[in-house]
This record gives C-alpha cells, structure tokens and sequence, in this order.
C-alpha cells in the first residue's frame, strides 16, 4: 500500500450511533402502522444492514415492501428526536488527531449530517461530505465515493474507506479504494475487507 493522504468515513454505526431505545421505538412505530411487529432485533438488524448488503434487503427479507417501510419509517423521523438519542463513538474521538484530510460518504441527508456532526463536536473535522441521493446513487455503488475522493483532490489508491457494513466494503471496492471494516462488536460481514478494525484509534497504523 501506497502512503495515504486521506480518510473516508461512513456515518452512523461508524463516528456516531443511536441509542438502543430510540431503535426499538422507531421500528415499533412502523411495526404498528403496518400490522408487523417489530422490535429492538429488528431495529438492530436494519441499522447495521446484519447479513445483507443493504437496508432493503433486510427490509424484504422480512417480507414487507421496502417502499413501504420507508414511507412511514419517514413519517416518524424527527430530527430533533434523532439528535437527542444520538452518541459520539468514543473511540472516535481519536479522530481529531489525524492529520489527513477527512471526509464522508454517508446515506444520512446533508442537512442531517451536518447537525449530527455539530451535536457530537466533529463537524469541522470532515470536508467534503457527500450525501448518498437518488441522483448520485446509495452504497455499494461507487458513485458517491469516486465524487468524495474527487472532491478531496486525491488518488484513489492515496484513501482508505472505513465503514461497518457491507455495502461500505463494497462500495470501496467498486470505486478503487482500499476497505477498513470497524468491527467494534465482533459482527461478521459477507465480504472481505481490506483491513479490519476493533477501534478507530488503530487507523493510526494504517497511515504511517
């Protein structure tokens, strides 16, 4: 590997994560709406995208219309709700220190990311942050990573990807870049990263 001189990051369930309660309340709201009961596993399961590359196929192998879900999933969400329940992960304060340019990839709006980032302290460690969008495409396509690296002014062999699912993994290999797989709760994936990580504080020894 070549020396980096750039970090990418995906958002939520990588720098930052919602609380438990919050989950399991947002998929009991759907799950009461659409006649489905649906709890904190579940929740978990579609957070993390666990055993599937995306949300939506979580979603389906439920057996309920992703569009569907969305639909009244969206009714719920609130931002001010979603900032209260919302938490920096520790080891992400790590982060600060890093000397390379820093940027996100993220399905989380801009408008969102950018209130996140200010309620956890860390918005000014990331330019540019590329929001995911029907237009510009949703992890795995690469779309959205090749604008970010473009946008950073670096080689797409110069920046590392780090991201906790699937679809993050793939995203990366897609757009040419190298994969780091923040594994914080020991959470097998279907494809093979790069590198793997317990904790952010190791990108240190990445990007010597």
């Amino acid at each position: 590997m070549g020396k980096i001189k750039g970090l990418v990051f995906d958002l939520d369930g990588t720098i930052i994560d919602n609380r438990d309660s919050y989950m399991e309340r947002m998929l009991k709201r759907v799950g009461a709406e659409i006649g489905r009961d649906l709890g904190l596993r579940h929740a978990q399961e579609l957070w993390y995208s666990i055993g599937a590359l995306s949300r939506d196929e979580v979603i389906a192998r439920w057996g309920i219309d992703p569009d569907r879900f969305w639909t009244v999933f969206n009714k719920y969400e609130s931002l001010g709700e979603k900032l209260a329940n919302t938490y920096l992960h520790p080891d992400a304060l790590a982060l600060k220190k890093i000397k390379v340019p820093m940027g996100i990839v993220t399905h989380t709006t801009l408008e969102h990311t950018t209130k996140l980032l200010e309620h956890v302290g860390m918005r000014k460690y990331f330019d540019p942050i590329v929001a995911c969008s029907e237009e510009i495409g949703w992890k795995p396509s690469p779309l959205p990573m090749i604008y970010c690296v473009m946008a950073m002014k670096l080689g797409f062999d110069e920046v590392l990807f780090v991201g906790d699912t699937a679809s993050d993994v793939l995203a990366a290999r897609e757009a040419g870049v190298k994969s780091v797989y923040i594994n914080r709760f020991n959470r097998p994936i279907s494809v093979e990263p790069d590198y793997e990580i317990d904790i952010l504080e190791k990108l240190k020894e990445l990007i010597k």
